[in-house]
Parts: C-alpha cells; structure tokens; sequence
C-alpha cells in the first residue's frame, strides 16, 4: 500500500509578493522557497556546485544563508523584456534562524505553503505504484480546496491591469505561444495571459477558477 503523506520531506512555498535579492555577486529573483532550498531567476550563469551566500530582503527583514548551486538551466520562455534568464535550485544549509525567517514571511502573506503541488505529486506517485504493479488500485482524488484571498487578490489584480493594457496581455499570450503551452490550446487568451504574467507561478485551474467566480 503506498504512503502518501510523507513524500515530501520539505515545505515549499510560492511567492506572493516579489523577493529581490543576491546569490553570492550574483543578482537573483526567488521565485520560491522551501525549509532546504530556494529556486532562483538571474541573467549570470551559475556553476554546479557552486557554494555562497543566499540574501534577500523584505520590509526590513533581511535573510541570509550559506547554500549551494544543485541544478541550473536557462529558461526557454522570455521574460517581459524578451530576454532568456537562468533558473536555478539552491539547497540551503539547515539553520533554525532560516526557518524562522519563512514563517514571519508566510505570517505576513509575503509567501504561501504550496497546497496544490503536493496534491500534484501524490496523484504522480500513486500513478506510477500502479504502472509497477500491473494491479488497479484506488483513484486519488486530490481535494480541491477554495482559493486563498491573498492568491485571488494576485489573480484579480493581474486580470484588470492586462485588461486595460490589451497590447501587453496580447505580448503575454503570444509569449505563452512561443513556448508551446499546453494552455494556448485549451483556455481562453485572458486566461493564459494571467498565467504568464504571474510567471506561472498559480496553476491554470486556479486561475480559471477565479475567472469563474467574476464573470
């Protein structure tokens, strides 16, 4: 019988405002955080294994740790000015002062535990447990919960701004386009521009499901 509580052993969270700051000289955008890592955006390249100093900035809280550079590639979508960044995953050193860190962030909504792509990866998991035995077994239903306020106000904000800029919400489409999405064949075009100017950070259904809820 397959456990599908405990696979993962770490929290990861998305980010709800932006976090700015540097990986050793290297300036950096987390795009999320977890209690042993952080995934990282930047225009400079950065080696495999290489090891310094994580920093960011929020308010006036400032967080600093050692970590070191696991995996790295360079994006295939453009960002907002067509330019092609970095993306790389950072596992960080264990620290208690860390962690405390991540739950003033998520405490002041600057952050949230990302709910959806747990479900996600306990549905993979029980999939693949029934490829290996050959036997049915039970469907997982991933429970589907209401969106948070602060992910919906992100949503909404995101949906007035590209309406009233029709020629940029057309650049976010075209961009998600490009990049051959699955999404530009099956949602409407407002729908897929959000997805790409919140950096896909919020899944499509979410985003859908808050489409739904205004219209």
């Amino acid at each position: 019988m397959v456990e599908v509580l405990e696979i993962r052993r770490h929290a990861r969270y998305l980010i709800v405002e932006p976090l700015f700051g540097s990986f050793g000289s290297a300036e950096v955008t987390i795009r999320n955080l977890g209690d042993r890592g952080a995934q990282l955006q930047h225009a400079s390249p950065l080696r495999i294994g290489t090891r310094s100093r994580l920093w960011f900035r929020s308010g006036s809280m400032s967080v600093g740790i050692q970590g070191q550079v696991v995996w790295s590639h360079l994006s295939q979508v453009p960002d907002e000015h067509g330019k092609l960044l970095y993306q790389s995953g950072v596992e960080v050193d264990e620290n208690a002062d860390f962690l405390a860190a991540l739950k003033a962030l998520a405490d002041q909504g600057i952050i949230r535990n990302d709910i959806t792509s747990l479900e996600r990866k306990k549905k993979r998991l029980l999939e693949k447990e029934q490829e290996k035995s050959g036997k049915p077994t039970m469907k997982f239903v991933p429970h589907e919960p209401e969106v948070p306020p602060d992910q919906a106000l992100l949503i909404g904000h995101a949906r007035e701004r590209l309406r009233t800029h029709p020629d940029e919400a057309q650049r976010y489409y075209e961009r998600a386009k490009t990049s051959g999405a699955d999404a530009v064949m099956i949602h409407r075009e407002d729908v897929v521009a959000v997805c790409e100017y919140l950096e896909r950070t919020i899944d499509l259904s979410t985003i859908v499901k808050v489409f739904s809820k205004k219209l």
